[in-house]
């Protein structure tokens, strides 16, 4: 079997995770990849796909797959779980372009995502790769393709950066993509080897933990789906660096009717149940998700949707259909407990915070609070401010992250020109990694940080108000479960004071 193009989808969750990507982590279907392919396909071009997240990476796979697909180019668009999950995920891309270069060194790679669009120079200097694709990648890989194929030339590629002649070439930026539904107009989820492969984050089916026939929890957990129902953020806070790949701050939709059809898909000839929806703001339209609920409500589906919303893009009169449609799960970004801290990176909430999450609670919708440890103007007094609203708040899960400066954030910009210290490895960007180096403030350290932010994890999941919360909302199992995670030790290098 020979394909034009093989795409990679990079990672390592035991790296990435630790002992946390046993039984707690989601493992995602490769949204960006699965839309690529079939963009691509649709063009009559041979694409296969294999994802190094759930087969697993030796360097003898690179043989394995290059005997059996034959490829004319080889693809990765670097990525995770969430846009800042770019850059932690170049190390298992890296290691995987050296394997497949080791084995076959004429065959084509090429790098995309946040991260290489980011730092694209950089990312072709420092790889033993061939290309890099800048943007959204659409126009791009299709125009690769066809110049391996000799029917164009390198330099009409859009967004390709390339080797000529020992030096480093870019072309023109791609279009976006604006006609989502003609041009990117489904998921390659058939490209994929079983969907039951890909499993939920833990807290996304805590309602359904009653059910499970299993300690871990896998059987409620798989299959499981994240996919997108639109591209780009309209806000530009200066830690995300979504924009690096979408440019300027804007959002464009597929129609409701095309994003209906994909779950009508995945609820008939997948038998899915478990979705996320990787919209940086899914609840931003009220009218967009009042037509989207009525039309899942409509289909008597029987869902459970986790999505992203702001504190005041949440409109009171629709949590009911919301509900009732399935979304259980609504994932905030409450970020800082001081309104300075919060200013000081373009971050401006315009609600009450706690009205906001107890009308969620009160419609029976489970919010996960997404707060940060680290900002430029943190201090230790203003993380704790951040940690008393976490625990006042007391959403039913809640994600610490210490602040990193990623590659084409506005923060990282400012880092470089400001010459902070910004980790040089890549595996350092990495939140829950032995290897985890957070950006320092303007006040304290980045150990510090760090030392705040695993402390207060514990403290928050462990508070007994917190854990009594749990299990009369969703039972003793899921009270017991959380106990077990926390047991679990997430080991720190910075914090050892050890060397990289």
């Amino acid at each position: 079997m020979s394909v034009e193009i093989l795409f990679i989808h990079p990672g390592d969750h035991k790296k990435t995770y630790q002992d946390l990507s046993k039984e707690y982590t989601a493992i995602a279907t490769p949204a960006w990849t699965l839309l690529l392919a079939n963009y691509v396909r649709k063009q009559d071009f041979q694409v296969a796909i294999y994802d190094a997240n759930v087969e697993g990476w030796e360097p003898s796979v690179a043989e394995e797959l290059i005997l059996k697909y034959n490829p004319l180019v080889i693809v990765m668009m670097v990525y995770g779980h969430n846009p800042s999950a770019s850059t932690q995920t170049m190390p298992a891309a890296r290691k995987i372009a050296k394997d497949i270069k080791s084995y076959n060194k004429s065959i084509p790679v090429a790098f995309g995502g946040i991260h290489p669009s980011a730092l694209p120079d950089r990312t072709l200097r420092e790889e033993v790769i061939d290309f890099v694709i800048q943007g959204e990648g659409a126009e791009t890989i299709a125009g690769l393709i066809k110049y391996l194929k000799g029917t164009v030339d390198i330099g009409n590629v859009k967004g390709l950066w390339f080797w000529k002649d020992g030096e480093v070439n870019s072309n023109p930026p791609a279009n976006i993509v604006n006609n989502l539904d003609e041009e990117l107009d489904g998921y390659a989820w058939d490209l994929l080897p079983d969907l039951t492969k890909y499993r939920a984050h833990n807290m996304h089916c805590f309602q359904d933990f009653h059910k499970s026939q299993k300690n871990d929890f896998s059987d409620i957990r798989s299959p499981y789906v994240a996919m997108n129902t639109s591209l780009g953020c309209p806000f530009s806070c200066h830690y995300c660096c979504i924009n690096a790949i979408f440019g300027k701050p804007n959002i464009r939709y597929w129609s409701l009717d095309k994003v209906v059809s994909w779950i009508d898909e995945l609820v008939l000839k997948y038998q899915i149940r478990n979705i996320r929806l990787d919209d940086e703001l899914f609840i931003l339209s009220p009218e967009r998700i009042d037509k989207f609920c009525e039309l899942i409500i409509e289909r008597r589906y029987d869902l459970n949707l986790w999505v992203y919303g702001r504190v005041d893009t949440i409109k009171e009169s629709l949590l009911p259909k919301i509900k009732k449609a399935g979304i259980n799960w609504i994932c905030l970004g409450i970020e800082a407990g001081n309104e300075r801290v919060r200013l000081g990176v373009n971050k401006n909430i315009r609600r009450d915070v706690r009205e906001v999450v107890r009308s969620l609670q009160a419609h029976d919708i489970s919010v996960l609070g997404n707060y940060m440890f680290g900002l430029p103007e943190d201090n230790i007094d203003t993380m704790q401010e951040t940690l008393d609203l976490a625990m006042d708040l007391n959403c039913e899960f809640a994600n610490f992250y210490s602040v990193m400066a990623y590659p084409g954030s506005r923060l990282y910009e400012d880092s470089v020109a400001k010459k902070i210290s910004v980790p040089d490895r890549w595996e350092c960007f990495s939140q829950l990694s032995q290897q985890t180096i957070p950006l320092s403030t303007n006040y304290i350290s980045g150990a510090e940080v760090l030392r705040f932010r695993d402390e207060a994890f514990y403290r928050y999941h462990s508070n007994s108000r917190y854990l009594d919360m749990v299990e009369e909302k969703f039972g003793p199992s899921v009270r017991k479960h959380i106990e077990k995670m926390l047991n679990l030790k997430i080991e720190r290098k910075l914090l050892r004071g050890e060397a990289y």
